[in-house]
């Protein structure tokens, strides 16, 4: 993807993105989220042809997920290296460890899983989803387990209206105060020309209704952080769980304010290819 000379984490720089955490092969619930707008699907499944097939037949790019195992596995297991290399359409990834608590994957684990991504995997941007909370109630985190420079593509995530491990916010609360409180002390270790992708809360609370303006709120505090950030990642289509929590596809008023967040970012930069110029 690198190759016509846009750089692997540009081409997520400006996605129009939802997560899935059930239904990536449901062509139903693909073109659901096309509807909304969306480009891009980020799925919690590992990779799979199927799914890479459907997401591209609804005119969507398709970035699943692996574990720092599997990971492992590709340098040890020639199979599953092949295997994931023959899936067509795989637009990146992202990783965590699954055998700690989320948001605490250690430090040599995130180098080792991305150093092998970007030998195996050059062109592919990595994504990296960074826990929030932990910034406001564990002193040791940022030294511990922030490091940007493991991921070209850095998601922060908190999702602010509802039951949060920070306290119950409803949607005429101070929560912007709160995410931008927990924003910034993450810009002021973030490397230059670091690419962030804004995880956004699209989902609602049974008792914390939130309205159609409620993910442009968030953007607004994520932007006045990072006055560039481009792109957003809605969280998330909805399925896969019981109550209080329903996604976009439950909550027409909130996927209609999704909808308009998407139509109304910049578009992505596209390929160009450059003619030489003739030898003089």
């Amino acid at each position: 993807m690198a190759a016509l000379g846009i750089p692997a984490a540009a081409l997520l720089f400006a996605v129009r993105a939802v997560v899935l955490t059930v239904g990536e092969e449901d062509p139903a619930v693909l073109e659901g989220v096309r509807a909304l707008g969306a480009d891009t699907v980020v799925t919690f499944a590992r990779p799979s042809a199927a799914a890479a097939a459907a997401a591209s037949a609804a005119g969507l790019q398709y970035v699943p997920f692996l574990s720092v195992r599997d990971v492992d596995r590709l340098v040890t297991d020639p199979e599953a290296l092949a295997a994931l290399k023959a899936i067509p359409g795989i637009a990146g990834f992202h990783y965590r460890d699954e055998d700690v608590v989320e948001g605490y994957t250690p430090a040599d684990e995130q180098r080792r899983a991305y150093t092998i991504l970007k030998a195996l995997f050059p062109a592919a941007p990595v994504l990296y989803a960074v826990r929030l909370d932990p910034v406001a109630t564990d002193p040791a985190y940022l030294d511990g387990y922030f490091h940007p420079e493991f991921a070209d593509v850095v998601a922060p995530y908190f999702y602010p209206v509802g039951t949060t491990l920070l306290g119950d916010y409803q949607e005429n609360d101070a929560w912007p105060e709160r995410l931008a409180s927990l924003l910034m002390p993450l810009a002021a270790r973030m490397p230059a020309g670091k690419t962030v992708l804004p995880v956004l809360q699209a989902f609602e609370q049974t008792g914390f209704p939130v309205g159609p303006d409620f993910g442009e709120r968030q953007l607004e505090v994520y932007r006045a952080v990072w006055p560039d950030a481009a792109g957003i990642a809605a969280f998330w289509w909805g399925g896969g769980t019981a109550e209080p929590l329903t996604g976009l596809s439950d909550r027409p008023a909130l996927a209609s304010g999704f909808t308009r967040l998407f139509l109304g970012l910049a578009p992505k930069p596209l390929p160009r290819v450059v003619p030489e110029r003739p030898s003089r």
